[in-house]
């Protein structure tokens, strides 16, 4: 069970609501389980009232949860603070690493609530504007706002330097590094961001003479 913390200093409706889901996320993937009440309380430093203070239900609280958890605007966020003034291998290397990240989150999440595929992605232009979820009706322009996931990072490659387009880069080193992170897909043999760039750059061939950057 969580040890108690605490106890946590009042907060408006949406913060709290916001610090549940985050405690609620965590303790999923730390131990593997859907949480109990007691122990997202306990471990949010409120008490159990609050959470059905601010969301109807349990099951309501995890349907908020695996909302924010797969909402891409967290991703996004982290790939345009990448630093673009690193050679184009390490902003590939910082793309891949951030890649794997949200990829192992999303698989401990999946494997703790027993979930088979991913829900359906709703965000929308405040999702991108504060760099996580924010709940509303899905709209129209929820798959365009989903394809600029992709193109916020098309500036870390260098176009000149590569025989692809950057879109097709981009498209393999994510493709590598989800085989790469999924421990059934790898076989326990997980790759590291920098394997999964060089593989992709630059192959496992010996080359005569050095590589361009």
């Amino acid at each position: 069970m969580a040890t108690t913390a605490a106890r946590a200093a009042p907060l408006p409706p949406t913060e709290r609501r916001e610090a549940l889901i985050d405690v609620f996320l965590d303790l999923a993937r730390r131990h593997g389980r859907v949480p109990t009440t007691s122990e997202i309380a306990g471990a949010a430093g409120v008490a159990e009232g609050t959470i059905f203070r601010v969301f109807p239900s349990k099951d309501a609280l995890q349907t908020a949860a695996v909302e924010a958890a797969f909402c891409p605007a967290s991703a996004r966020r982290d790939f345009v603070a990448i630093d673009r003034s690193q050679p184009m291998r390490d902003r590939l290397v910082a793309f891949a690493a951030s890649l794997q990240r949200r990829i192992r989150d999303v698989l401990d999440l999946m494997g703790a609530l027993g979930l088979s595929q991913p829900p359906p992605l709703h965000q929308h232009a405040a999702c991108l504007e504060t760099g996580r979820h924010v709940p509303s009706e899905p709209s129209a322009d929820c798959a365009a706002l989903h394809v600029d996931l992709f193109e916020a990072v098309l500036d870390l490659v260098d176009p000149d330097a590569i025989t692809v387009t950057p879109h097709q880069l981009l498209h393999r080193i994510r493709l590598l590094s989800f085989s790469g992170s999924h421990p059934g897909i790898a076989h326990g043999e997980l790759l590291t961001p920098e394997e999964v760039v060089d593989t992709v750059l630059y192959g496992v061939c010996a080359r005569p003479g050095p590589i361009r950057d």
